[in-house]
């Protein structure tokens, strides 16, 4: 084995010694390294074929195996906090010193890779019993002062496996909230947690349990979840994936939170998201303001279409996934109409046609092909030459081209 080639020792740990003993699915194989983790990494990407990704900073890379399954090593090291909130200084350790700098007693377990040992469980914590018991607990009572962002995830692991966070453990994530332990963690590390959230299969429940503790509105108001329970549905849940979940969170927090679509962009520009997100929460506030209009008797396809096209593709696609829009029959056939047909129609014939009519080049042209789009729409003219015979008349009309 390359690590015992070389005198170190690698073990199975975290959440795939967690999930494993759940017998859950794992996507990523974590492995701790006493030694060197990133070099091992590298060593058996050579092997492999794969590059390896590292992280100087905390020992860290992973080398892809393809398929989506991923080897995440971690030079086994021990941490401390030289402020509430602030990123930990990190050196090489022991195993035991990395199990001990761990979140939660359910991820501080290691299976052994080395021959002599290979497969025992070393369990120094108690988190097979926390495992048998359902609860998440905390290894130290300093662990919300020193990482707050433990908060989120302590609530996360709870409502994705079904446990019970334990009650000192509780008891300290009150006292961390009260003390005000969220805003010393920055804006960029908080913001991560909440989005790694919102693409849960149990987004809306974490979040509940989040704006309860407090958390959430310690990052941003507009963030606080104060919404009925089921407020989001979500149509084919199971499908979806995290970024999808995600966005379309994303949107409802827009379109709830804001009252103009430039409340939503300040919101997204506030928690730093990357531009695509900005657009996406901007464009769910502006389709939020726009949807009671879907619903007017006398809308024509051509005028969905003027109302919805440019708004960003991400916030459409967020917008159809919120199985309570579905209530408005009519507003929610007129939308997925666009989303899946209407927005990509356009007609055969361009401006070369009416060049080839002799028309000057000109405001006609512009006009006249919006013209025929909207006729394309609106199912007036439904093929090729039907589209020649309305732009002919179109053209007559305005006095532009004589003859039958």
């Amino acid at each position: 084995m390359l690590a015992e080639e070389r005198g170190w020792s690698a073990y199975l740990v975290g959440g795939f010694v967690r999930d494993a003993l759940l017998g859950t699915p794992q996507k990523d194989i974590d492995l701790a390294v006493v030694g060197d983790g990133v070099a091992l990494a590298q060593l058996l990407a050579l092997e492999l074929g794969p590059q390896a990704e590292v992280a100087d900073r905390f020992g860290t890379a992973t080398v892809p195996l393809g398929g989506g399954l991923d080897l995440d090593f971690v030079t086994a090291r021990k941490e401390r906090y030289p402020s509430p909130g602030a990123l930990p200084v990190v050196e090489p350790g022991t195993l035991e010193d990395d199990l001990a700098r761990r979140d939660f007693t359910i991820n501080a377990q290691a299976v052994p890779l080395e021959r002599e040992g290979l497969g025992q469980l070393v369990d120094r914590h108690g988190g097979v019993a926390d495992l048998a018991a359902k609860l998440v607990r905390v290894l130290h009572p300093k662990s919300f002062e020193d990482d707050p962002t433990r908060i989120f995830r302590a609530v996360r692991y709870a409502e994705r496996l079904g446990f019970k966070i334990e009650r000192d453990t509780l008891e300290l994530m009150l006292r961390a909230v009260r003390d005000g332990a969220p805003a010393t963690v920055s804006t960029e590390r908080a913001v991560r947690e909440v989005l790694l959230i919102m693409g849960e299969p149990r987004a809306e429940a974490m979040l509940v349990s989040l704006d309860k503790l407090g958390v959430l509105a310690s990052v941003h108001p507009g963030l606080a979840w104060t919404y009925p329970p089921g407020h989001v549905r979500l149509a084919n849940d199971s499908d979806l994936t995290p970024d999808q979940r995600r966005d379309a969170y994303l949107a409802t927090t827009a379109a709830e939170y804001a009252s103009a679509p430039e409340e939503a962009e300040a919101l997204a520009r506030w928690l730093r998201l990357p531009l695509p997100l900005v657009r996406l929460m901007r464009d769910s506030a502006v389709l939020a303001g726009l949807w009671s209009r879907l619903s007017n008797d006398d809308l024509r396809p051509s005028d969905v279409y003027d109302l919805l096209n440019g708004l960003d593709e991400r916030a459409l696609e967020a917008y159809s996934r919120l199985e309570a829009l579905r209530a408005d029959t009519v507003g929610w056939g007129r939308f997925r109409e666009f989303v899946s047909r209407t927005r990509k129609l356009r007609p055969h014939l361009t401006g070369d046609y009416l060049r080839s009519l002799g028309i000057k080049e000109g405001p006609v042209y512009k006009e006249a092909m919006k013209a025929l789009h909207e006729a394309v729409l609106d199912g007036v003219v439904t093929a090729k030459e039907t589209e020649v015979a309305f732009l002919r008349e179109w053209l007559r009309e305005r006095g532009l081209l004589e003859g039958s």
